[in-house]
C-alpha cells in the first residue's frame, strides 16, 4: 500500500479525485456516446490524420469495439474518413471538434467553481501555479 503523506502519492491521489469529479460533472456534455467513442474522439483530435489500423492500436481497443464505435462516430457526423494519395483517414469533423471544445468548455467551468467554492477560495495565480506544474510534469515524456 502507498504512504498518503508522501508528497507523489498525496498528489496522485488528489489527481485521480478531481479527475474523477469532472468527468462526472462533464458526462452529459459527451451527448450519450460511450467510453470508446469518447477515447477515439480525443485520439483523433491530437492529430491531423490517422489511418483504422493506427487508431484500433493508439486506443489499444480490440477491432471488434472499434469498428462499431468508429461507423457510430462517423454516422453521427463527429469523424470523417477521406482520401488522399497517400491513402484513406481520420479526422474529426467540425462537429466532432465543437464536442470536445464543449467539454472542454465544461470542465474549465467546473474548475472555476469548484475554485470560488472552496474555503478559502482559490484564486487564478494558485491555478496558473498549479497548471504550470502540471505541464512540467506533462513534459517529461520519458517516463
Amino acid at each position: 500500500m502507498t504512504d498518503p503523506t508522501v508528497p507523489h502519492t498525496r498528489l496522485a491521489d488528489a489527481l485521480s479525485s478531481v479527475s474523477e469529479r469532472i468527468d462526472a460533472s462533464v458526462d452529459p456534455s459527451w451527448d450519450g456516446l460511450t467510453g470508446v467513442q469518447i477515447l477515439i474522439l480525443r485520439r483523433l483530435s491530437g492529430t491531423e490524420r490517422m489511418d483504422r489500423a493506427s487508431l484500433a492500436l493508439d486506443t489499444r481497443t480490440a477491432r471488434a469495439a472499434t469498428v462499431p464505435s468508429l461507423a457510430s462516430l462517423m454516422q453521427k457526423g463527429l469523424v470523417v474518413e477521406s482520401e488522399d494519395p497517400v491513402g484513406s483517414y481520420l479526422h474529426l469533423s467540425d462537429g466532432g471538434r465543437a464536442l470536445l471544445l464543449g467539454v472542454r468548455t465544461a470542465r474549465a467551468e467546473w474548475l472555476e467553481q469548484a475554485a470560488r467554492q472552496a474555503r478559502p477560495p482559490v484564486h487564478g495565480d494558485d491555478l496558473l501555479r498549479a497548471a504550470a506544474l502540471l505541464e512540467h510534469l506533462r513534459a517529461t515524456d520519458d517516463i
